[in-house]
């Protein structure tokens, strides 16, 4: 993943309905920067100049294809365009849906009546006209298309106060938030893996954490701008004595951080002891899947310890095997002494 695991996510109040948190929440990670309708508009923009242009080449192309061989090579290149482009537009997730079931068709419609046409198998139409109207429709897709995809909703004017960006928080505490964060990360799949088991209760402990996560932002954001306000008094503070004044302020961040550092290590902590409690469920689980096997292990060594037994039928074979041996040594002894026999006669 190409997640930056130093930056933390976008927070938002929990005070919000889930659906109104999930828009919210949506919107801050698509357009932190910006707004939304401003951001759509740019892009929408850039698209249309870029479709434009490929619009230019693919006429130029045809045009001269229709000038110099004819309307069958700018048939074949009206077509292929048009069905090169539907395709791809239904294979994108941010195209509007009627766009790309109105292009398919067209494409489908394009690709079925070419080869027809070719082959004179419907009434012959003029080659420039005919390449004109699917050049025309691939226009009027690409327009479409440009205007109407990657259109997001975006959320209430008041939302916009009820979300938090890693923007409106110091770098330097973005760690906190972050461990807060990753707590929560531990909770989401300590859930999957206690999936059934009531020995935590991580519904709740989502709840607390997702509360904490908001006040422990806004606290973050408000410690942000107040300490920036400190900076600039403290830098144009002309006396001693002003300094002096302003040392309260300073007293008061320090004591804020502390708290809000206190408070992220003890969420920090919940999120070790959650880690340690799906260690032991995970051990447990694994101890009784031993337990539940060891029927299987237990009636394999019975049926081996059979085999320590002397067997008749194993004794009868080695008998047998012995008899064998004794009548193969018997021939080999009188071979030998026929063998030694006849040496000495020759000699």
């Amino acid at each position: 993943m190409s997640e930056d695991v130093s930056r933390p996510r976008p927070v938002v109040d929990t005070a919000l309905t889930e659906d109104a948190r999930e828009d919210a929440y949506r919107w801050a990670i698509t357009a932190p920067h910006r707004s939304v309708a401003r951001t759509e508009e740019l892009l929408r923009s850039k698209r249309l100049r870029e479709a434009w242009a490929q619009l230019f080449w693919v006429g130029l192309t045809l045009a001269l294809s229709l000038g110099l061989a004819g309307g069958f090579l700018g048939m074949v290149i009206a077509t292929i365009s048009l069905v090169a482009y539907v395709t791809a537009l239904g294979l994108r997730p941010d195209a509007a849906r009627w766009v790309q079931v109105t292009g398919c068709l067209l494409g489908a419609g394009a690709l079925t009546i070419t080869p027809l046409w070719l082959f004179g198998l419907i009434a012959a139409v003029p080659p420039v006209l005919t390449s004109g109207a699917l050049f025309v429709v691939l226009a009027s897709t690409v327009t479409a298309d440009v205007l109407t995809s990657g259109r997001r909703r975006e959320p209430p004017a008041d939302h916009r106060d009820r979300v938090l960006l890693p923007g409106d928080i110091s770098a330097a505490d973005h760690g906190l938030l972050v461990d807060v964060q990753h707590t929560i990360d531990r909770v989401v799949d300590a859930r999957v893996e206690l999936a059934g088991a009531d020995t935590l209760d991580t519904d709740r402990g989502l709840t607390v954490l997702r509360e904490q996560e908001w006040r422990i932002a806004s606290l973050l954001s408000r410690q942000r701008e107040l300490r920036r306000e400190y900076l600039l008094r403290r830098q144009r503070a002309t006396t001693d004595r002003v300094r002096e004044v302003l040392r309260a302020q300073r007293e008061h961040l320090v004591a804020t951080e502390e708290h809000i550092r206190a408070r992220v290590e003890q969420i920090v902590e919940y999120g070790h002891l959650v880690e340690a409690a799906v260690t032991a469920h995970r051990e447990w689980e694994q101890c009784e899947e031993a337990v539940g096997a060891l029927g299987a292990y237990a009636e394999l060594r019975v049926e081996a310890s059979l085999l320590a037994e002397e067997s008749p039928e194993v004794a009868e074979l080695a008998r047998t095997a012995e008899a064998a041996r004794r009548v193969r040594d018997e021939s080999a002894a009188r071979v030998h002494a026929s063998a030694t026999g006849l040496t000495g006669i020759s000699a």
